[in-house]
């Protein structure tokens, strides 16, 4: 059950390598990790047996790589797609009609292709060829779980294909550098972020453009103080080039990083105000570390007794523990018996059922979702608007909420694949339609730079609404 995370130790002078932070990135929006290693090391047997073997000896390293990357993709789907007809497909007539094509492909790029017709051909979402590549560029060392990620204050959004810096810590190493909201983050330590960006919306696959977003972000943050060079571009195309130290946060509360199945650290966070009007606003980053977030949420719920509704900013949130969703939920839902929706998988069918709290929120409750939103927030967003207990606001969430599993191919590409379906209470398939707004906000760089967030004032506007 180990996954292979490809780490490489920084050496000197290599600002432009990024560890794969992207492997933190892929799980925290998913369920458990399963199988890797077996399957993993299936593929690489194979890989071998073709480089040696009688009759393939004159094939080229790369050749039986990618040979032994095909055989690794089709295996994954025969066994663990949760249909297990595989919507009707032939499938070994599939696997004879393309292997001819995987043994005369003349690029890595040729074989992505081949394979993305593959599992192109079952008509479902969620699976993505991930490119080694993308591996190799975006990615950073990890915290060590329970340690705290050091940071330069500085959080992040992708808008029109940029990251751009969406608020500042007060007092941090950013705020004194002289980083402000709107400006776009266009290199860290040497990496150009645009092309890290670019290179992942080039596969066309949401997964990848999702991991590489994330990577931006977590590339902020790091194992302790360190120092962070930045390129930046302001409002008016002016480049701003900064140097600075990333430090750790001082509240002992917030930030800290934690371990979810075979993956690094990943940096949770949490965050709880009341916004001018009286109503809450609740935010956290994974739904991750329960022991510590959930005592936290009721905590704040319960500042929130009182006020007229509470915002829960999802955006960004790309999931993390599928059972969080029901726990979240019984602080809004008062009967039992209620549920989110179903997960169905070849051995059993999961009820995402509510389990209400002694005491429930009977307020306003808005949502804030995006692109980035997927997984158990999607979950918890679309059944929570299926029971009619909130309203949700921004725009369409990623259309990612089934676990998965992601292997690495002996080729150094990525492989996702589902291993269940999730359908809302409604019936509703969130997987490649991802939740539907009730009001669709879009942020804009302008509104960003100028101090406002046009998806909290409108769920904060509805909420004053008597």
């Amino acid at each position: 059950m180990a996954m292979l995370s490809h780490r490489r130790n920084r050496k000197a002078g290599q600002s432009d390598e990024w560890e794969p932070i992207i492997l933190r990135a892929i799980l925290a929006v998913k369920f458990p990790v399963r199988r890797f290693g077996f399957q993993f090391a299936f593929a690489v047997s194979l890989g071998a047996l073709l480089a040696t073997s009688a009759g393939a000896q004159t094939v080229p390293k790369e050749q039986a790589l990618w040979m032994a990357s095909f055989e690794a993709v089709w295996s994954a789907v025969r066994d663990h797609n949760p249909d297990v007809k595989l919507n009707g497909l032939d499938w070994r007539a599939i696997h004879e009609t393309l292997l001819p094509r995987i043994e005369h492909a003349a690029s890595i790029d040729e074989v992505r292709g081949i394979l993305r017709e593959m599992i192109g051909r079952l008509g479902v979402s969620h699976y993505a060829i991930i490119p080694g590549d993308l591996y190799a560029a975006v990615g950073s060392e990890s915290a060590p779980a329970g340690g705290k990620s050091a940071s330069a204050g500085i959080e992040t959004v992708i808008l029109d294909g940029k990251a751009v810096v969406k608020s500042v810590e007060p007092n941090s190493a950013a705020a004194r550098a002289g980083v402000q909201p709107g400006m776009v983050v266009d290199g860290i330590d040497g990496t150009r972020v645009a092309k890290v960006l670019e290179s992942a919306n080039a596969t066309g696959d949401t997964e990848s453009q999702r991991i590489a977003a994330r990577s931006v972000a977590q590339k902020l943050d790091a194992p302790g103080d360190g120092a962070m060079k930045l390129d930046l571009v302001d409002a008016s195309g002016r480049i701003k080039h900064v140097e600075l130290n990333r430090t750790e946060a001082a509240n002992d509360d917030s930030g800290h990083t934690v371990e979810f199945g075979n993956l690094p650290g990943m940096h949770v966070e949490f965050e709880s105000r009341t916004l001018p009007g009286g109503a809450g606003y609740i935010r956290f980053n994974e739904f991750l570390n329960p022991v510590n977030l959930m005592p936290r949420f009721e905590s704040a719920l319960h500042g929130f007794a009182h006020a007229p509704g509470v915002i829960l900013d999802l955006r960004g949130n790309p999931g993390g523990i599928g059972i969080m969703a029901m726990g979240i939920a019984g602080f809004f839902i008062p009967e039992s018996g209620r549920q989110l929706g179903e997960m169905k998988m070849r051995e059993t069918t999961i009820r995402f059922t509510v389990f209400p709290r002694a005491e429930t929120y009977a307020g306003k409750v808005a949502i804030l979702l995006d692109e980035g939103s997927a997984s158990t927030t999607e979950i918890l967003a679309q059944g929570l608007q299926d029971l009619k207990r909130a309203r949700i606001f921004g725009t369409r969430s990623a259309g990612a909420a089934l676990p998965s599993d992601i292997i690495r191919l002996p080729d150094g590409d990525g492989f996702q694949y589902p291993t269940a379906s999730y359908t809302s209470v409604n019936g509703r398939v969130l997987e490649g339609n991802g939740v539907v707004p009730d009001v669709e906000v879009r942020e804009s760089r302008e509104a960003i730079a100028a101090g406002r967030d046009a998806v909290v004032e409108a769920a904060r506007d509805w909420i004053a609404q008597r």
